[in-house]
């Protein structure tokens, strides 16, 4: 009986953990290049683990919560310059003042009033070196499929054009990419891999978030059920243990 209310209170803590992950997932739909967080669904129970021992009930287990899913969202075109979205596999390099650095989909430039490159979240777009890229007063802008800045600074003679940045990109390595407790994408060690400039780009469109809305919806429902059921069981242990306690009990 003690297992069993074990097992259903950690299974109402993954309904109750995926509801979270779930209703932050369609919270975020509209954020451009936002990649959905995976659900627990396959966790299982962490109540099971017996550690090879006898113990008499069994204890829960910490689990890896920071997966994310990483199929692409769709290209939307948007006919703006500073629009960016990725061909295919990898990351833009972006960094948060006063925050380690990270990974991001997310490719609504803009340059803010220090004439730094950044997103619409505010930020910062980094180079190949993890240094801001500064974007002079121009008349045009060009960004070339691997990241390549080039501009026709504003009141140079017609034709004009000079480099000023490169914007760092990566594949990604091969070390296990996850979301660090700020939501971004990191390696498990906090850091973020090497740019190899292997990514390509396309201007003039813009990724939307990669969350399916009808399968997170579906999810929700599937969750309270489950909530429901666990709690039901959980009662009727209860109640199981109460009349058994009445058999064992003595007259008065």
């Amino acid at each position: 009986m003690d297992k069993l209310i074990y097992t259903a209170f950690q299974s109402i803590n993954n309904a109750l953990d995926n509801k979270a992950i779930r209703s932050q997932n369609l919270s975020s739909t509209n954020t451009p290049g936002f990649r959905a967080d995976m659900s627990l669904g396959s966790a299982g129970s962490g109540y099971l683990e017996q550690f090879d021992t006898l113990y008499s009930r069994a204890f829960p287990l910490l689990e890896d919560r920071s997966g994310f899913i990483t199929s692409p969202g769709q290209n939307r075109e948007t006919g703006q310059d500073l629009d960016l979205a990725i061909r295919g596999n990898g990351f833009f390099m972006a960094q948060n003042e006063g925050a380690p650095p990270f990974l991001t989909r997310r490719g609504d430039m803009q340059i803010n009033n220090d004439n730094i490159l950044t997103n619409a979240a505010n930020e910062i777009i980094l180079s190949n070196e993890l240094t801001p890229i500064i974007i002079p007063p121009h008349r045009k802008m060009i960004i070339s499929e691997d990241g390549n800045i080039s501009i026709e600074p504003l009141n140079s003679p017609p034709g004009t054009i000079a480099q000023v940045g490169t914007i760092g990109l990566t594949l990604g390595g091969e070390e296990p990419l996850v979301k660090s407790n700020d939501g971004k994408i990191r390696t498990k060690n906090g850091g973020i891999p090497a740019a190899d400039q292997q990514v390509r780009l396309v201007q003039g469109y813009i990724e939307e978030s990669n969350v399916n809305i009808i399968e997170q919806l579906v999810g929700s429902i599937e969750e309270q059920r489950r909530y429901e059921v666990n709690v039901k069981m959980i009662k009727s242990a209860e109640a199981i243990d109460q009349s058994g306690s009445s058999l064992l009990r003595l007259p008065s």
